[in-house]
């Protein structure tokens, strides 16, 4: 074969087809959809943060006070209030890859090697639910799912804070994206101090919180959020963070040695926001 030929015929064998580019999407870029149901929701929790400071304003006459109240009333309203906040939430969970804080406590257990005893189930609360999570397990949990406007008939209407504690005992408490949606950051406290009370000794409590409450707020931090758990006798077992989210596992020990935790300045500059706990 002549040289000419040969270049020819390896020119060709060499050709490659020009690969099709797919233009890559930003780390950061979110869908329309989603951005809209965080904007509702990032509302909502606005005009709740609203409605109890001015709950809180002493130097507010009553009247006053009662205009105000109504204008947010009004204002939640439109964004359909509660149940439109909840929706916005499922469909979030459903957009972000199906989040469920149950699969994560189900894969705690299983890792720690947690099981209740025979001919016994474990006692769980599920606060907050959207949906009943624990159906599969039924065969050794013994769920119980509570909101403060259900959305599913199989959930009951209650309010975690309402709870008779001596009738109720837990081996299992569930407080997934609960604590950052009151308002109060006193009431966020008095949560935390309830779950001593109907937990167990030995029991578990399971926290899920949006990550920028701990890692972006000028008054609270992962640190401190753990040191208020410990004052309250639970010892952190496990914990995750996601792109958005962190969860943590904590076990009851019983031994409280409770200490106050006022609201204080944790990191300075701006851009921070304001979630905070109060203990």
């Amino acid at each position: 074969m002549a040289d000419g030929e040969r270049e020819s015929t390896a020119d060709t064998t060499h050709k490659k087809k020009k690969k099709k580019t797919t233009k890559k999407k930003p780390v950061t870029f979110t869908k329309p959809s989603i951005r809209k149901d965080e904007k509702l929701i990032n509302k909502y929790h606005a005009l709740k943060k609203l409605q109890e400071a001015v709950k809180k304003d002493s130097q507010l006459q009553s009247e006053k006070k009662a205009v105000k109240l109504n204008e947010l009333n009004t204002k939640l309203e439109k964004l359909g209030g509660i149940d439109a906040y909840q929706e916005a939430s499922r469909l979030g969970e459903k957009r972000y890859g199906g989040f469920n804080s149950a699969k994560w406590v189900l894969k705690q257990l299983k890792e720690n090697g947690i099981h209740p005893d025979k001919d016994h189930k474990f006692r769980l609360l599920d606060v907050g639910a959207l949906s009943c999570n624990y159906t599969k397990q039924k065969s050794w949990i013994d769920c119980t799912s509570i909101d403060l406007n259900p959305q599913n008939h199989m959930i009951m209407e209650a309010d975690f804070l309402q709870i008779d504690c001596k009738a109720s005992q837990y081996d299992i408490v569930v407080l997934s994206l609960v604590i950052n949606f009151e308002g109060d950051p006193v009431k966020r406290g008095e949560m935390l101090k309830q779950c001593t009370k109907i937990i167990a000794k030995d029991g578990y409590l399971f926290v899920v919180l949006p990550l920028p409450c701990l890692m972006n707020s000028r008054f609270s931090s992962k640190e401190l959020f753990l040191s208020m758990t410990q004052s309250l006798g639970f010892k952190r077992i496990a914990q995750h963070s996601s792109r958005r989210l962190y969860f943590v596992m904590f076990k009851n020990t019983g031994n409280v040695n409770f200490k106050s935790f006022p609201r204080k300045i944790t990191r300075k500059g701006d851009g921070h926001n304001n979630f905070v706990i109060v203990l």
